[in-house]
């Protein structure tokens, strides 16, 4: 599998590699962006298209890294709360264990004295 994984992400750069080497002219060209908030304008300077795909393209990793990193505390958080009912449910199991074994019934023959004809029972006694 992990072969397959190398070759499957060798194919993906090499595809990525080709579309840039075909399109060099594109991603060298100098462009400007615009940003109109009504109350605010904004022009940046020329700058090449491939600049603009790589700034775009690492604030998609960082927006990607900031929601992975709020699942791993909230997943961390519920394997805490998790963890502490599994030891308040252990402890628990442990009492009951403690009360059922100071319970527990203990069978000890008591002697009986044979009537003809009627079995012989036992008796357990009770502490």
């Amino acid at each position: 599998m992990k072969k397959v994984k190398i070759a499957l992400w060798i194919i993906v750069l090499g595809l990525v590699g080709l579309i840039i080497g075909q399109n060099w002219e594109f991603f060298k060209a100098e462009n400007s962006l615009f940003i109109n908030l009504f109350f605010m304008k904004y022009q940046t300077p020329y700058l090449a298209n491939a600049i603009f795909f790589v700034a775009i393209f690492f604030i998609g990793l960082l927006v990607s890294y900031f929601f992975g990193m709020f699942k791993h505390f909230r997943d961390a958080r519920t394997i805490r709360e998790l963890r502490a009912k599994e030891s308040s449910l252990v402890e628990t199991i442990s009492s009951m264990e403690k009360e059922i074994a100071a319970r527990k019934v203990t069978a000890e023959p008591v002697a009986a004295v044979p009537v003809e004809n009627e079995p012989v029972e036992m008796a357990a006694q009770v502490k």
